[in-house]
């Protein structure tokens, strides 16, 4: 496929947005794009989840994610955080790989249901990993950078979440417990481009602002709570279900956590080396990540990549450069293809 073509699959995906578990047609379209690039395709793996094998040669196998559903809004769904362009770039890297018959085995994982946080353990869970596992596992996800950008956070990366319902309230417990939720947030999302500049200054900080942070919210309903907790480090998740606990006692009910998604130090510093990221050295406190699930099976590393600074994900108003599909093709292409010819870390 050539720019032109990725960039008009991109749209065809961004034109039928399809929200978590319903990713039929986008799921299709990428089956599609592989069967014809050569590669073996398995679909409907944890709901609609595709796995493609580039076979081309003995040694281990590197693995490459990409997410494929769109944001839920009232009255539908919209690709509001790139898994558009986040699929694209996959479909571009597995034909760029398969066209160049670079040495070694690499597996696509096109992955349903990242908004939910519900998809990767789905997909690992109907064996995703079982037939080539993956010894180093890849991922790169829209970022607020200059296009064709990247940045990545060795031994950071997305924190995890811990969700729970309190029931049983009056409405005026309900109140209280919400306030109290929501007052265990030391950091706020930025509104404002002065506001991202400073978060994007304070995550360069080695032991910084971000260091340390929590991250929640709650909805209130007549009779009960439902909240959810981002927090960074994982230690700290058992310090607020403690406190959770003390204040509403048998009333409240962890529902799921999520772990946190670390960038493996070595293998982030090698995708920086190749890539010229910028190295971040704290976890972005506001957006969760089920890419966690993957790296617990494998060392890897998911980049930032730079959409255009007016890019960001989940704002209403996102809009990603298109430039950046071919720009991210081209660097992932190169990327693991150092990875598959030469497995190991860099030194």
């Amino acid at each position: 496929m050539s720019d032109d073509d990725l960039i008009e699959l991109r749209r065809e995906i961004h034109r039928h947005p399809e929200p978590a578990g319903q990713e039929r047609r986008t799921a299709a379209l990428v089956a599609d794009a592989l069967r014809a690039a050569g590669l073996e395709v398995r679909t409907g793996v944890g709901g609609h989840g595709v796995v493609a094998v580039l076979d081309a040669g003995d040694g281990p196998a590197i693995g490459y994610r990409a997410d494929m559903d769109a944001v839920a809004v009232p009255g539908g769904a919209e690709h509001l955080c790139g898994h558009d362009v986040h699929t694209a770039i996959g479909v571009g890297v597995a034909r760029a790989l398969a066209r160049e018959q670079s040495s070694g085995r690499t597996v696509f994982f096109f992955q349903p249901a990242e908004e939910t946080c519900e998809g990767a353990r789905a997909m690992i869970a109907d064996g995703a990993l079982d037939a080539v596992p993956p010894q180093e596992v890849y991922a790169v996800h829209c970022a607020p950078l200059p296009t064709g950008t990247f940045a990545v956070a060795p031994g950071f990366g997305h924190p995890g979440q811990d969700i729970f319902r309190i029931e049983g309230l009056s409405p005026e417990e309900a109140r209280r417990f919400e306030a109290l939720v929501e007052g265990l947030s030391t950091v706020t999302p930025p509104t404002t481009p002065e506001g991202m500049a400073r978060l994007a200054a304070d995550m360069r900080v080695p032991g910084g602002p971000l260091a340390t942070f929590v991250h929640a919210q709650a909805h209130r309903e007549p009779d009960a709570v439902q909240g959810w907790v981002r927090a960074w480090p994982d230690s700290r998740y058992d310090d607020i279900r403690s406190l959770l606990r003390a204040q509403a006692g048998d009333r409240v009910r962890f529902v799921g956590r999520h772990p946190a998604s670390v960038n493996s130090p070595e293998h982030a510093r090698a995708g920086a080396r190749h890539l010229n990221a910028m190295l971040l050295n704290a976890s972005y406190p506001f957006n969760g990540e089920d890419f966690g699930l993957f790296l617990e099976r494998a060392p890897g590393a998911m980049f930032f990549f730079g959409v255009g600074e007016e890019g960001t994900p989940h704002a209403p108003d996102f809009a990603a450069d298109e430039r950046a599909v071919g720009l991210g093709v081209e660097a992932v292409t190169g990327f693991l293809r150092t990875r598959g010819d030469r497995h190991g870390v860099e030194p």
